[in-house]
């Protein structure tokens, strides 16, 4: 008895870990062949019958969902920063382009050239000896090479550079803000997140077999049938949830679409909300995205632990020097320590200087003294 009993155990075991398996793969199946595969299922003869005949199968609407406009419009990301400029730079202070040219003359190209690129050989104060510039000279010079350095190496850095490429999302939907709700708006209104997720009476079900009102060589069709259903019923609902969840937690963000109003939120987090394992999340969200404010964003975008908040902060602060820039205006770059105490006092966020050193420096940045030259 204990034997046979360890075996049912081993058996039933087996069965749900194939079963998962199964559902991961399901749930890891691309979107369009997803949408193929629920076209196909509803197409068949006995899906029909169920729907319009015996009227055991039926579709319950998802709460928040509304059908969207025939066509939705929306700007593509846009790359930060535009490119560097030189002759823009020298439009703007053409009297420190002088002394610039004068200093290159007078070292020559190759050795200035090098000295732009950030080579040490040769310091400020051999450049302001060698070429016998006055204090003027030396802070109109130190000027235009603060604003040219900060340019170069932020607009060719990796950092600005365009997004590697990536497998193509596919649009699942959009969350506009309707007079201060926010409705998730499916793209297409034949989708799935339209019609909601199906609905079985097995009540009805079981008495239509009892009155053998169906025939014995269907039951068995349909009783499979009813297994797809709830597999995607599955992966219908864990996607809406997944967004319902996003646009709750991110509602700050999706309102204001500043990046820095986005709450760090993982997928652990809703995973334990909607009583899943992680990896469910991860497949469900892999390669979509919806439309926020008119702009496209992966699901994947909407996950960030505190740590991908602060560092797009960081980032976001150094930003700004490079558009004070732009704007003719100049300020000495803020260091490590400066920066921290500008996170705490206009962001709340509180860290340690070595953490903001760690964090730039994952994001290429180079320190304040490579953003600026001083004596």
């Amino acid at each position: 008895m204990e034997l046979s009993h360890r075996i049912h155990v081993r058996h039933s075991l087996r069965a749900k870990l194939i079963g998962r398996m199964k559902l991961g793969q399901f749930f890891a199946l691309p979107e369009k062949k997803f949408s193929e595969y629920i076209k196909e299922i509803e197409e068949e003869e006995n899906f029909q019958e169920l729907l319009h005949k015996y009227r055991i199968v039926r579709y319950r609407k998802f709460p928040g969902i509304k059908p969207a406009p025939a066509s939705l419009e929306f700007k593509e990301e846009l790359t930060p920063g535009d490119n560097f400029d030189l002759i823009q730079l020298i439009q703007k202070d053409p009297q420190s382009w002088q002394i610039v040219r004068k200093v290159a003359i007078k070292t020559g190209q190759e050795k200035f050239s090098r000295f732009l690129g950030g080579d040490d050989s040769m310091s400020l104060k051999e450049i302001f000896q060698e070429c016998n510039l006055s204090s003027k000279e030396i802070g109109k010079f130190k000027d235009f090479i603060n604003r040219f350095q900060l340019q170069e190496s932020f607009f060719s850095s990796d950092t600005f550079s365009a997004p590697p490429s990536r497998p193509r999302l596919c649009r699942v939907a959009s969350i506009e803000n309707r007079d201060g709700e926010l409705l998730i708006l499916p793209l297409d209104d034949s989708t799935y997140l339209v019609k909601g997720r199906y609905v079985i009476d097995f009540r009805r079900w079981e008495n239509l077999i009892r009155d053998k009102q169906i025939l014995p060589d269907k039951i068995k069709k349909i009783s499979s049938l009813f297994r797809k259903l709830d597999m995607i019923n599955r992966r219908t609902t864990t996607l809406h949830q997944i967004i319902s969840e996003i646009k709750e937690k991110q509602r700050k963000f999706v309102l204001s679409g500043d990046v820095r109003d986005m709450v760090p939120l993982t997928q652990r987090q809703i995973a334990r909300k909607l009583g899943v394992n992680p990896s469910t999340i991860s497949r469900a969200i892999a390669n979509k995205s919806i439309i926020v404010r008119e702009r496209e964003r992966t699901l994947k975008d909407f996950f960030s632990r505190q740590k991908e908040r602060v560092k797009t902060l960081v980032l976001d602060i150094v930003r700004e020097e490079v558009n004070r820039l732009k704007e003719g205006a100049f300020t000495p770059p803020l260091s490590d320590e400066k920066i921290g105490v500008k996170l705490k006092e206009v962001f709340g966020v509180q860290i340690a200087r070595r953490t903001v050193t760690k964090y730039r420096k994952e994001l290429k940045i180079p320190s304040s003294k490579r953003r600026g030259f001083y004596v």
